[in-house]
């Protein structure tokens, strides 16, 4: 078979094959195929110049390029750090928004900080500190999550996934503290809370809740399929 469609059948097969084996944003495997597809269209024209014939320039340049596993295996330190990079940025996003709906919700009922509330046991006090510690892990993740997905890419392959499941896994202890210093609060004292703020804040809490389970789901997914050696 010659001609255009042969061309695109062994340059489409190619991609099909490297893309099977990409994990990450859909956003960032298409511009890597994208990306892919144009420098074997170069190549292509290169062998054509050369003097070969359409096809056997379209299975030059995939020779040339090398298997499908390598290539694949080239671009996953890219798509590791933009899926860790996609996961972090909504929690640095919604961090303050939901941290300033909690307060709120506190001034509007006491003039004190949740920890103060009235009602909250002094048994509740360690489990504070320990959703003080888990918030001081999320930032610390969050932060270094960060780093490592800009001008650091690659120096630490893999790491930007565990500290992005642990920027998110670290927001869970936050909420459920949260969630439940309401609740015992609510209990020992309803009228004090508007009922809009409130329900906002804790709304908030729930949907990151969902949010982190999924995303350290993701992160831990994508990190041992993008491991080397993984088919």
């Amino acid at each position: 078979m010659t001609g255009p469609g042969a061309v695109d059948e062994v340059i489409g097969a190619y991609l099909a094959e490297i893309a099977a084996r990409l994990t990450g944003p859909a956003r960032a495997r298409r511009d890597i195929l994208a990306e892919l597809e144009a420098g074997l269209a170069d190549a292509s024209d290169a062998h054509r110049t050369a003097g070969l014939s359409p096809v056997q320039a379209a299975r030059a340049a995939v020779a040339e390029f090398g298997g499908p596993e390598r290539v694949a295996e080239g671009f996953h330190a890219e798509l590791a750090a933009a899926q860790a990079r996609r996961v972090v940025l909504p929690l640095v996003t919604a961090g303050p928004l939901i941290g300033g709906l909690w307060m709120v919700t506190a001034v509007g009922g006491r003039t004190v900080p949740p920890w103060q509330w009235a009602g909250t046991p002094a048994e509740a006090r360690p489990v504070i500190l320990l959703a003080v510690l888990a918030l001081a892990t999320a930032i610390a993740g969050a932060l270094f999550t960060m780093a490592t997905t800009g001008r650091l890419v690659g120096r630490w392959p893999g790491r930007p996934l565990v500290t992005a499941a642990i920027a998110a896994g670290g927001t869970a202890p936050i909420d459920l503290t949260l969630l439940a210093l309401f609740a015992v609060q609510v209990a020992a004292t309803p009228s004090r809370f508007a009922v809009f703020p409130a329900a906002t804040a804790a709304a908030a809490s729930l949907i990151r809740l969902a949010y982190a389970g999924r995303a350290v789901r993701t992160c831990l997914a994508t990190r041992a399929l993008s491991r080397p050696g993984h088919s």
